[in-house]
C-alpha cells in the first residue's frame, strides 16, 4: 500500500475588496495566505503589501465552507507597518483550527477585514474554489489562544519600523561612537606593532653594519694594532699610556661618527617605508571596519544579518557608489527555496525564484546593499550574470532588468534591477 502523504501546502490569493484603504490608486492592496499541514501541524502564514495603516485594527479570519460548515473563525489582530506591510505566521493542530475544533480540510477561503459595530467590512478577500460563497453572515468563532511559531520574525519586522522608531537617531549615534572608538584602538594597535617590528628591524640592521664595519678592516690593520697595544701595555709610561688612551677614543669618536652617519642614511628610506605602511594599515582597517557597518542603524543591523553568511564581492564595478555586493549560489532551483529563515527567503531567494532559467547557466547571482553618502540603506539591487545581448537580457528588460555593468576582473557582465523595498516598486535609473 503507497504511503499517505502528510505534508501539503497550497496558496489563498488575496485581491481587493473595498476601496480606499490602499496606499495610493498606483499602489492596490495585495497578499496572500500560505497553509502548510505537515505531521499533524497546520502553518498559516499572513502576508500583505501596501494597505494604509490605521488607528482601527484589521483582522484575519478564515472562511470554513466545505463539508456543511459555515463559519468565519477569528484568528487574530493584523498590525500593519508604516510601509503598509505585513507579516505574520500562526501554528495550530490540524483538527483544531484557531482552537476551534474545526479542521483544516474545511477552510476554503481567508480574508483581512475590519469589524464595525455588527457589520464585517471586507478589505480583502481570496478562495481556493471557484463557488464563493455569501460568507459574511456565516457565525464567527473567537480564537482563544494563539499559539505564534515565528515571534522572532515578527519582533525583526517590529524592531526596523514601529517598535525603536522614536529611539533610532539615540541608537544610531551610540553605534557609530562604538564602532569609531573600536576602530581607532585597533588601528593604534596595529600601528604600535609595526612601530616596534619596523624600529627593531632597524637597530638589527645597524648592529650588523658595525659588525661589519668592524670585520672589513684589512688583516695588516688589526695586526698593527695588536701590536701597538701590547707594546703601550708592557713598556710605555704613564704619560705615553695617556696618549694611547687618547688615541684610542679619538678613533672611536671617528669609527661612531661613521656609523651613525650610515645609519642616519638606512633610517631615511625606513621612515618613509614606515610611513606607507601606516597609511596601508589605516586605509586597510577603515574600509574593513565600514564594510563590516553598513548599512547602519536598525534597519542596517536587520539587512547584514540577512548576508551575514555569504561572501562579499568586491571590484563588482565603479559605476555605482556605496555599493556593497553579496554573491548568492544557485547551482539548482532547490537551493533558492529554503525557508528556514523566512526573512532571507523573501529578501534574498524569492524574488529571484522567477530567473532561474537565466542565472542557472553561471550558477550563482549578486545582491548589493546601496547605501547613501552616510551608510543608510536606500535599495536592493539585484544582478543576474550574462553577455550584453538581449538572449542573455532576463524577459528583454520588461521585468527591470535594464542596465548591464561589465565586470571589472572579467569580460563576464551583470544585468541589474533596482528595487525599493520600502515602497514595493522597481526602479528604472535614469540614463
Amino acid at each position: 500500500m503507497a504511503q499517505k502523504k502528510n505534508y501539503s501546502r497550497y496558496f489563498i490569493i488575496l485581491e481587493e475588496d473595498e476601496k480606499g484603504y490602499s496606499l495610493g490608486v498606483d499602489k492596490s492592496a495585495s497578499g496572500y495566505v500560505k497553509l502548510e499541514n505537515k505531521n499533524g501541524k497546520c502553518k498559516i502564514s499572513y502576508y500583505v503589501q501596501n494597505i494604509k495603516k490605521q488607528s482601527s485594527p484589521y483582522h484575519m479570519v478564515l472562511i470554513c465552507n466545505k463539508k456543511g460548515t459555515k463559519d468565519i473563525i477569528k484568528i487574530g489582530e493584523m498590525n500593519i507597518d508604516e510601509y503598509g506591510r505585513a507579516d505574520i505566521c500562526y501554528e495550530y493542530p490540524v483538527d483544531n483550527i484557531g482552537n476551534s475544533e474545526i479542521n483544516a480540510d474545511k477552510i476554503s477561503g481567508a480574508a483581512i477585514v475590519k469589524f464595525i459595530d455588527s457589520n464585517i467590512i471586507s478589505v480583502m478577500s481570496g478562495f481556493s474554489t471557484t463557488d464563493i460563497p455569501a460568507w459574511k453572515s456565516f457565525s464567527i468563532i473567537e480564537s482563544k489562544e494563539r499559539k505564534k511559531e515565528d515571534i522572532k520574525e515578527e519582533k525583526v519586522n517590529k524592531t526596523i519600523f514601529d517598535k525603536y522608531e522614536e529611539t533610532i537617531e539615540e541608537i544610531k549615534i551610540k553605534d557609530s561612537s562604538s564602532v569609531n572608538k573600536d576602530g581607532d584602538n585597533k588601528i593604534k594597535s596595529v600601528q604600535e606593532h609595526k612601530e616596534k617590528n619596523l624600529h627593531s628591524e632597524i637597530r638589527e640592521k645597524d648592529k650588523n653594519i658595525k659588525e661589519s664595519n668592524e670585520k672589513d678592516l684589512d688583516s695588516e690593520d688589526r695586526e698593527k694594532g695588536r701590536e701597538i697595544k701590547e707594546f703601550n701595555e708592557k713598556d710605555l709610561d704613564n704619560e705615553d699610556r695617556e696618549k694611547g688612551k687618547d688615541i684610542k677614543e679619538a678613533d672611536e669618536k671617528d669609527l661612531d661618527s661613521e656609523d651613525k652617519e650610515r645609519d642616519k642614511d638606512i633610517e631615511k628610506p625606513n621612515e618613509k617605508n614606515l610611513e606607507k605602511t601606516k597609511k596601508s594599515i589605516e586605509k586597510n582597517e577603515d574600509k574593513k571596519r565600514n564594510k563590516q557597518n553598513i548599512p547602519v542603524g536598525l534597519e542596517g543591523k536587520y539587512f547584514r544579518s540577512l548576508v551575514e553568511d555569504l561572501d562579499s564581492v568586491d571590484n563588482i564595478t565603479d559605476e555605482i557608489k556605496n555599493c556593497i555586493w553579496y554573491k548568492i549560489d544557485a547551482k539548482n532551483e532547490d537551493d533558492m527555496r529554503n525557508t528556514c529563515n523566512y526573512d532571507k527567503f523573501m529578501v534574498l531567494y524569492n524574488p529571484m525564484l522567477g530567473y532561474y532559467p537565466y542565472i542557472k547557466k553561471h550558477g550563482h547571482y549578486i545582491l548589493g546593499y546601496k547605501c547613501d553618502i552616510s551608510g543608510n540603506m536606500k535599495y536592493l539591487v539585484y544582478g543576474i550574470p550574462g553577455d550584453k545581448t538581449k538572449e542573455e537580457q532576463p524577459f528583454k528588460g520588461k521585468s527591470g532588468f535594464v542596465t548591464w555593468i561589465e565586470n571589472k576582473e572579467n569580460n563576464l557582465g551583470y544585468w541589474l534591477m533596482f528595487y525599493d523595498y520600502k515602497t514595493n516598486n522597481i526602479l528604472i535609473p535614469v540614463k
